[in-house]
């Protein structure tokens, strides 16, 4: 059940009103109304939920739900009187559902009288700079952008119109584009790894690099992206990054990249467009990952990878590779010797 001090209340809409606005076909009455959202499993008669994943067919079988998300091929397994909205990715169709029953809520901008900013900083119209801010000289923020309680947006910094940077963020030595959204603990720009050991002593080298970031890149909570240590470090137009990620120096992200939590990208390494890399995964500095690669998770990547590869495993490999290198070692380790 979703929690309305959270999210507010769901806005109550007839299935034919949804369905217009979603472009889902209805399978059922079309007259009826959503009062809630809930799983499969805890939905009542007059809740929206959504089959996304086979895993949980026999709790679409089972649902006392009013109104499921489903495909074509699962038209079938709905019980009886429940309406089925379909659409050709069920997940796509609850997200464009979700802005529907649950509107962004209308805010007054208000820049707090505890925020210190420098007055050669440029604020657009329409933004909302929280509790104990601070903004320092030179800095160019756009319109409609949100900044949450403690941020620190350091000297010179750009960020583009509509960006969310929720609280306790650092931002340093970072141009940032349009509608970006930075969570809680995440920081932005800070010096990478530029360490010699002589023997005798640890030599710092200073990184004069930036930090670019384009239209509509997502980054997660508590995840760390360096600037460049002469070039600039790089994340290209609708990439997501989740939580807990280390993006290293000069680093180069294309468009469409997926980073899955605890991943860890060593300095100078280029990541194709539409690359998925899943969680706890480990990069090499200085390769390349391929556009459309995919990398499964707790795998470690030492050497480049092509485009359009799937790769798993310490050090990672084909993944049909892989998956025989994984049933070898079971069937070795568990053969009993012989008396």
């Amino acid at each position: 059940m979703v929690d309305k001090g959270f999210f507010g209340e769901i806005r109550k809409i007839y299935v034919s009103k949804l369905a217009d606005a979603c472009n889902f076909k209805i399978v059922g009455d079309k007259d009826f109304q959503i009062y809630g959202i809930a799983t499969l499993e805890n939905a009542s008669e007059k809740d929206l939920s959504f089959f996304g994943n086979k895993k949980y067919l026999h709790a679409l079988r089972k649902t006392t739900a009013g109104v499921v998300i489903i495909t074509e091929n699962n038209i079938s397994d709905l019980p009886a009187g429940v309406i089925g909205l379909v659409y050709p990715n069920v997940m796509i169709g609850y997200a464009n559902a979700l802005n529907i029953l649950y509107p962004a809520s209308e805010r007054s901008p208000l820049i707090s009288a505890t925020a210190r900013i420098h007055k050669s900083a440029r604020i657009g119209t329409g933004c909302d700079i929280g509790e104990y801010v601070i903004i320092e000289e030179n800095v160019e923020i756009g319109n409609d952008v949100v900044i949450g309680h403690n941020c620190v947006i350091e000297k010179n910094c750009r960020i583009g119109n509509g960006g969310r940077i929720r609280n306790n963020v650092t931002i340093s030595h970072s141009i940032i584009g349009n509608n970006v959204l930075i969570n809680s603990g995440a920081c932005i720009g800070e010096s990478g790894f530029g360490i010699i050991p002589t023997g005798s002593e640890m030599i710092y080298v200073q990184q004069l690099g930036r930090v670019i970031i384009g239209d509509g890149v997502r980054i997660g909570a508590n995840t760390t992206v360096d600037r460049g240590s002469i070039g600039d470090t790089i994340i290209d137009n609708n990439t997501i990054i989740d939580n807990l990620v280390q993006v290293a120096h000069n680093v180069c992200i294309g468009e469409r990249s997926v980073l899955v939590a605890q991943v860890g990208i060593a300095g100078s390494t280029k990541i194709g467009n539409d690359v998925v890399i899943a969680g706890q995964v480990g990069v090499s500095g200085h390769i390349e990952i391929g556009d459309g690669a995919i990398v499964t998770a707790k795998s470690g990547i030492a050497s480049s990878i092509d485009a359009g590869k799937i790769v798993g495993g310490i050090p990672a490999v084909d993944v049909d590779i892989w998956r025989r290198q994984v049933a070898f070692l079971k069937m070795a380790v568990s053969r009993k010797k012989s008396p």
